[in-house]
């Protein structure tokens, strides 16, 4: 068997396209053939498969090279067009050139058609090739633009979320100790549910940002040991959308080592399988289909995760091209093909692997298995209850969101002495200048002057003040932040934080 091609004969006499046809076989090519000799015939014939090749008789009773050659550019705009004619003038050859026609010959001269054709499909070949990569380039241009618009929205959201989230928990603390004082516990309870509700509303909202966060995070990102469950849970909770109208949602989470991975890239993946996993089912039968995610220890200091689901799988030929680039059984428009070799490409970069499972009609599971990693911390002890209460201290709150400077004093002003400045310059002449403060509380992302360039200027000044520096971060997005908090070994607060948690941080040192 020869080489396959695919060829539209557009020719008015059989015998003429039979002598092309039979040049072709001698060749070397498996020539799978139409022959058309009509604009309408042409029209229907051009969708009908992925031709390689279009030859066509320059003129015939009812049409004509130059017709059907602005028919293929208008349909196939990529297909390779040469014609094959009888002796026609230079200035026609010419101006078919000129038009978009990829060669001009003879009928009696075909010696040179299978040279040509093979330098044509070479020439499509990289034409494909390089689209692609033009395609690749403006996906990977989109997605850096579309992550880096969501780490800005991510940071400008949490400064009024932490405000939010810090009023509400002192709001509902100091109602319940007035309701206590007064005897009004019965009288408050409404308002306690109310405040709770916002609360937890708040909380909900400062999870998504936070998974925003970790789904946004330049690719330069550094790997860690990194919690599989934790990203997982993220992703089912980014994906929860699409997953709802489809199928219930199982989740069977075992015992599960850290994995050295990054969260951003690790995230990608499995937001990708979930959202595949959905799209698998139809809407509107959620009560009929499932997507179970797994995880735990596989054998060798392995870890898996798997996401199965109840839909409508798919045959060998599907499954033999799934990871290559570009191939999608989506609909145009829909799907760019690139999700899951990016998937593989992710997971092999971590040394690990990616495998697909898949039956029509049984339902489809991707399993992703990686190394554990290695030197794993032991769990922490959880923290005692009876702990003796912190002296007062004295604390500098550093931060250029006046909200979030005032609901931090307001959450440690109760045990504390706090003091807060809207600029590292002033909090620089404030530790010159005043009694020893305990702990600094300060923003890594400020104008003027960052939280960067403070601790920097400690570190020369006061070294032990330094050290009692806690940075508070929404979102240290740039590369600069980010590895300059890798670098130090300072404690960090997330924004918008948990008021107990913040609270506990800074009383631990002063008991």
């Amino acid at each position: 068997m020869g080489r396959p091609l695919r060829v539209l004969m557009i020719e008015d006499v059989e015998a003429d396209a039979q002598l092309v046809i039979r040049e072709l076989r001698r060749g070397g090519f498996d020539v799978t053939a139409e022959r058309v000799d009509t604009p309408e015939a042409l029209i229907a014939c051009l969708p009908r498969q992925p031709w390689d090749l279009a030859i066509s008789d320059y003129s015939m009773p009812r049409f004509s090279a130059p017709q059907a050659l602005r028919l293929v550019k208008a349909h196939a705009p990529d297909l390779p067009f040469i014609i094959v004619s009888g002796t026609v003038g230079e200035d026609i050859a010419v101006e078919s050139l000129h038009a978009g026609a990829q060669d001009f010959m003879a009928k009696g001269r075909l010696g040179r058609l299978v040279p040509a054709i093979e330098r044509e499909l070479r020439d499509v070949a990289l034409r494909v090739e390089r689209k692609k990569m033009q395609e690749q380039l403006l996906l990977s241009d989109r997605m850096a633009s579309m992550g880096t618009l969501a780490a800005g929205v991510a940071h400008e959201l949490n400064n009024p979320l932490a405000c939010v989230m810090a009023n509400l928990e002192l709001a509902a603390r100091e109602l319940i100790e007035l309701a206590e004082r007064r005897g009004l516990a019965a009288e408050i309870r409404d308002m306690r549910d109310e405040l709770q509700d916002a609360r937890e509303g708040a909380e909900r909202l400062r999870t998504i940002v936070r998974d925003l966060k970790i789904f946004s995070r330049p690719e330069a990102e550094t790997t860690g040991p990194v919690d599989v469950v934790t990203v997982m849970e993220s992703t089912l909770r980014m994906a929860w959308n699409e997953i709802r109208h489809r199928a219930r949602l199982n989740r069977q989470f075992g015992p599960t080592p850290l994995v050295q991975a990054s969260e951003t890239r690790l995230g990608q993946v499995f937001l990708n399988l979930v959202v595949n996993a959905a799209q698998a089912m139809p809407e509107g039968r959620a009560s009929d289909n499932t997507i179970t995610v797994t995880t735990g220890a596989a054998p060798d200091r392995q870890v898996f995760i798997e996401v199965t689901d109840t839909g409508t799988g798919m045959p060998p030929e599907v499954l033999s091209r799934l990871f290559t680039p570009f191939f999608t059984t989506k609909p145009v428009g829909v799907g760019t093909g690139l999700g899951l070799s990016i998937c593989q490409r992710i997971v092999t970069g971590f040394g690990g692997a990616i495998t697909v499972t898949s039956a029509v009609g049984a339902g489809t599971t991707f399993r992703v298995t990686l190394p554990a990693a290695v030197g794993e911390p032991a769990a922490r002890a959880a923290a005692t209850l009876t702990v003796p209460p912190p002296r007062r201290g004295r604390i500098l709150v550093i931060d250029d969101e006046p909200m979030v400077a005032k609901a931090l004093s307001r959450t440690l002003g109760l045990d504390h002495t706090v003091i807060s400045v809207s600029r590292a310059t002033e909090a620089l002449a404030r530790i010159a200048a005043e009694p020893p403060f305990d702990v600094v509380l300060c923003d890594i992302m400020m104008p003027h002057m960052t939280g960067v360039e403070l601790y920097e200027e400690l570190r020369r000044r006061d070294p032990a003040v330094a050290e009692r520096v806690i940075f508070l971060t929404g979102g240290a997005f740039t590369a600069t932040a980010r590895g300059f908090l890798d670098s130090v070994p300072n404690q960090r607060v997330e924004k918008p934080f948990d008021p107990h948690h913040l609270r506990a941080l800074i009383n631990d040192p002063l008991r």
